[in-house]
C-alpha cells in the first residue's frame, strides 16, 4: 500500500521533488477516504480542516453560497490536486464549501503530520500557500472583471434586464367605443406612437399605431367617426413587464413589429419600442434583422448571413442559454429565407397557385448552431390536370433559384437531397398527405428512419393553411398509429450514451477522430428523438425540443425530475457543441460535432457524464413504455 501511495505522490507537486525516504514516511501516515457524489467534505464557516486532502480519483468543487442563495463556484480540483491547505495551516474555519462533483477518492494527511512535515520542509509549506492563494486571487479577479463588464456591456443587458427596466413610456389607452378621431387626438395629446384599445375589463383588445392612420384611415378614406376597433390590430402582441428583454426582442423579430405592449398581470402598463432596444445595443440580433430587411439583392443577403454567424460568439459571450441562441438564429434565418423567396418571385413572377415553404430538421426545430445545409420542402394547392404542368414547371424553376441563392448565402445543398429543388419534395397537398399516410400505416424500420426529418417541419413563408391542413391530417393518422410509434421508439433508443462500465467515455479508437466522440449523434440526437417520440404520441404540435419537453410537464411520460434533468442535459450538450464549433471557426476549421473529452475541464466532464446518464435513464423509460413484439422482429 505504501509503495502505491509513494508512486502516486511522485506525480503530485510539490511532493514529487522530495526524497523517496521522506515520501515513504509521509505515505505511511495517509489514509484513503471515499466521498460519494454530492458529499460536502468541508463546510464554509465551520471548523477548520483536520487534514490535507489530495484527490486520487474523481473531483471536487470549491464554492460559496451568497446571501441570496446563488452558488459561486471558485475552483475545481481533480486528480492529483490538493484542497484544505489554508484552513489546515491557519487553524481557521473553512472559507469555502468543498463538495464532491462525482464519486471521489482522496488521500488524507492528518493535520499534525502536515505541521511536523512542513516544519522540516519549508519549501513545501511555501509552495502550498502560494498556489492556494494565487488560485483564489485569480478567480476573484476574474469574477470582479465579469461583474464590471456586466455594467458596461449593453449586449449583456438583453439577458439581465427585465422589460420594465427599459420600457418607461406609459401605455396610452382608450375604450373600444372611442372614435378614430378621438383616438388620434389622444395620441397627439400624449405624443404617443401607439394606442392600446381596452375592453370593459381593462385588458387590451387591440393596438393602433401612427402607421395605421396612414395605411388604414387615409388610404381607405375611412370616416373619422367610425370606432377605433375598425383600424386596430388584433390580437395584441404583448409581453409581461417581468420578462427578459431577450423575450421581447424575439417577439419583435418574429413579428417584424416596432412596438410591443408591456403588461402587468395582463393589464397595459407601458410600451417597448425598437428604439428603446437600439439605445441599449449596437451590434445586436435586432440590428442584424433590420439590416437583412434592407437588402435588395443576393449579394447583400450574403453579407447579412455573415452577420448572423457573427452573432453566435457574441451571444455565447453574453451568457445566453443555448436554446435562446438557436431560437434567435432561427428567427433571423427565417427572415433571410423570406427575402430569398421574395427575390425569386421578382425574377420569375408570382406563383400560379398558392404554396407553402417549409423547413425541416434542426431548422424546423429552431435548433441550428453554426451554418447548416439546406433542408426544405414545398407544398402547393391541388390543381386540375390543365394547370398541373404549368405549376410544376414554375415551381421547378422557382425552387432551383432558391437553392442557388441559399448556396450563395453559405447554406450548402443537403447531401441527402431533402430540398424543394428535388422534384419528390415539391408536391401538391394531396401527394404530401399520401406520403405521410404511407410512412405511418405501412411503416418499417428503414422508411421510418427516412421520414423522421419530416416530423420536425415548420412553415416559414407562403400560405400556412396548406401546412395546417397537412398537420391536421397527420394528427389523425398518428392517433391510430401504434405500429409506427413502436418502430419510432425502437429507433429512439438505438444510439446508447457513450459511457463505459466505469463511467469512462467511449471514444473513437482510430481514424480521423481518434480519442473523440460525436456529441450530436450520441448526445443531442437521442434527446431530440425522445422528445419527438413523446410529442407525437401525446399529440403535442411543437417541434422545438425544449418546447416539447416543457409541454410534457403535465403528462405522465417522465417523472418531473427526470424531465427537468433531460432539459438541462440538452442545454449543456447544445452549449458544448456551440462552444466547440466556435473554437473551430476561430481556428479556420470547418465546424464538426466531434469533441475530445480529455480536453474538457473536470466540471465539464462531470456534467457530460451526468447528461449521458440521464439519456440512459430516459431510454429505459421508453423501453418499458413502448416495447412491443415488433421489436423482436427488428432485432431488439
Amino acid at each position: 500500500m505504501t509503495e502505491t501511495v509513494v508512486s502516486f505522490l511522485k506525480t503530485v507537486p510539490p511532493f514529487q521533488f522530495l526524497p523517496a525516504g521522506e515520501l515513504s514516511r509521509l505515505a505511511s501516515t495517509m489514509t484513503l477516504e471515499y466521498f460519494p457524489k454530492d458529499t460536502v467534505i468541508l463546510s464554509s464557516g465551520h471548523r477548520a480542516s483536520a487534514a490535507l486532502y489530495i484527490v486520487h480519483k474523481g473531483g471536487v468543487k470549491l464554492a460559496l453560497r451568497t446571501q441570496v442563495g446563488k452558488e459561486l463556484v471558485f475552483d475545481l480540483r481533480s486528480e492529483g490536486e490538493i484542497f484544505g491547505v489554508l484552513s489546515l495551516m491557519s487553524h481557521d474555519a473553512a472559507r469555502l464549501d468543498v463538495t464532491a462533483i462525482e464519486d471521489t477518492l482522496c488521500y488524507t494527511v492528518p493535520g499534525e503530520v502536515m505541521e511536523e512535515f512542513t516544519s522540516r520542509h519549508a519549501e513545501v509549506k511555501d509552495y502550498l500557500f502560494r498556489i492556494s492563494i494565487t488560485r483564489y486571487m485569480d478567480r476573484s479577479l476574474k469574477e470582479l472583471q465579469q461583474q464590471t463588464q456586466l455594467m458596461g456591456d449593453t449586449e449583456r443587458l438583453l439577458y439581465s434586464l427585465a422589460v420594465k427596466d427599459v420600457a418607461t413610456t406609459r401605455a396610452a389607452v382608450c375604450a373600444e367605443q372611442t372614435s378614430i378621431r378621438e383616438a388620434a387626438q389622444i395620441m397627439a395629446r400624449l405624443h404617443a406612437t401607439c394606442l392600446a384599445v381596452v375592453g370593459a375589463d381593462q385588458r387590451a383588445l387591440g393596438i393602433v399605431t401612427d402607421r395605421d392612420f396612414t395605411d388604414r384611415v387615409v388610404a381607405e378614406a375611412l370616416s373619422l367617426d367610425l370606432p377605433v376597433t375598425r383600424i386596430m390590430s388584433s390580437p395584441v402582441v404583448s409581453v409581461e413587464s417581468t420578462a427578459r428583454l431577450f423575450q421581447a426582442l424575439l417577439v419583435m423579430i418574429s413579428g417584424d413589429i416596432q412596438h410591443v405592449l408591456v403588461t402587468e398581470e395582463g393589464l397595459p402598463k407601458s410600451v417597448l419600442t425598437s428604439h428603446d432596444l437600439m439605445l441599449l445595443q449596437g451590434k445586436s440580433p435586432l440590428t442584424v434583422s433590420r439590416h437583412l430587411e434592407q437588402q435588395k439583392n443576393i449579394e447583400g443577403l450574403t453579407d447579412a448571413q455573415r452577420r448572423i454567424t457573427e452573432l453566435l460568439p457574441l451571444l455565447l459571450r453574453e451568457g445566453a442559454k443555448a436554446s435562446h441562441i438557436t431560437r434567435v438564429v432561427a428567427e433571423i434565418n427565417d427572415r433571410l429565407m423570406a427575402k430569398v423567396l421574395e427575390f425569386a418571385h421578382a425574377e420569375l413572377g408570382p406563383a400560379p397557385v398558392p404554396y407553402c415553404w417549409l423547413v425541416l430538421g434542426s431548422e424546423g426545430r429552431r435548433e441550428q448552431t453554426f451554418k447548416t445545409d439546406q433542408d426544405n420542402i414545398l407544398i402547393y394547392s391541388d390543381v386540375d390536370d390543365d394547370r398541373a404542368a404549368a405549376a410544376n414547371e414554375y415551381f421547378a424553376r422557382f425552387t432551383e433559384s432558391v437553392r442557388s441563392a441559399l448556396e450563395s448565402c453559405g447554406y450548402p445543398p443537403c447531401p441527402a437531397g431533402y430540398m424543394a429543388s428535388n422534384a419528390r419534395w415539391r408536391q401538391p397537398l394531396s401527394v404530401w398527405k399520401e406520403y405521410f399516410r404511407t410512412w405511418v400505416t405501412a411503416a418499417d424500420l428503414h422508411s421510418v428512419e427516412d421520414a423522421l426529418i419530416f416530423f420536425d417541419m415548420r412553415p416559414v413563408a407562403g400560405d400556412f393553411s396548406l401546412f395546417e391542413g397537412l398537420a391536421a391530417h397527420n394528427r389523425e393518422l398518428l392517433k391510430q398509429a401504434g405500429f409506427f410509434r413502436s418502430i419510432l421508439a425502437r429507433i429512439t433508443i438505438d444510439r446508447k450514451p457513450p459511457l463505459g462500465f466505469f463511467r469512462t467515455f467511449v471514444v473513437e479508437r482510430s481514424g480521423e477522430h481518434k480519442e473523440e466522440l460525436d456529441i450530436k449523434t450520441f448526445g443531442t440526437c437521442p434527446i431530440v428523438n425522445a422528445a419527438r417520440l413523446f410529442a407525437l404520441d401525446a399529440g403535442i404540435e411543437s417541434t422545438n425540443t425544449v418546447d416539447r419537453l416543457s409541454a410534457l410537464q403535465s403528462l405522465t411520460y417522465l417523472e418531473d425530475t427526470l424531465r427537468r434533468d433531460l432539459l438541462e442535459s440538452f442545454e449543456l450538450l447544445t452549449l458544448l457543441r456551440l462552444e466547440h464549433q466556435l473554437q473551430q471557426s476561430r481556428a479556420g476549421q470547418p465546424p464538426s460535432n466531434y469533441i475530445r473529452p480529455a480536453a474538457l475541464t473536470p466540471l465539464q466532464k462531470s456534467l457530460l457524464k451526468e447528461a449521458f446518464q440521464t439519456i440512459g435513464r430516459v431510454q429505459l423509460v421508453i423501453d418499458e413504455r413502448f416495447r412491443t413484439a415488433v421489436w423482436a422482429q427488428l432485432g431488439a
